[in-house]
């Protein structure tokens, strides 16, 4: 049986298991989410819940790990993410 390591959620500082967080990436100015969990680059991972996203995005969080602010789109497309 195969046991899966449980992640920390930036914005909560909680731990998942893997399946129930989205992992970001910041490939080159973008920020994207990495379905495939296998993109390059050091990846931090946020709940698959839109409570958790607005608390992120109220405490700044991502421009504190990604050094920049997220786009309009690059935030649309975390709200589609989580909504999957």
């Amino acid at each position: 049986m195969k046991r899966e390591n449980p992640r920390l959620d930036v914005a909560t500082r909680k731990s998942f298991p893997k399946n129930q967080l989205l992992r970001l990436v910041k490939i080159g100015p973008k920020v994207v989410v990495d379905k495939s969990q296998s993109l390059p680059g050091r990846g931090y991972y946020l709940h698959k819940d839109e409570a958790a996203l607005e608390l992120a995005l109220r405490r700044h969080v991502f421009e504190r790990l990604f050094h920049c602010p997220l786009s309009e789109e690059e935030i649309a497309s975390l709200k589609e993410a989580i909504h999957e």
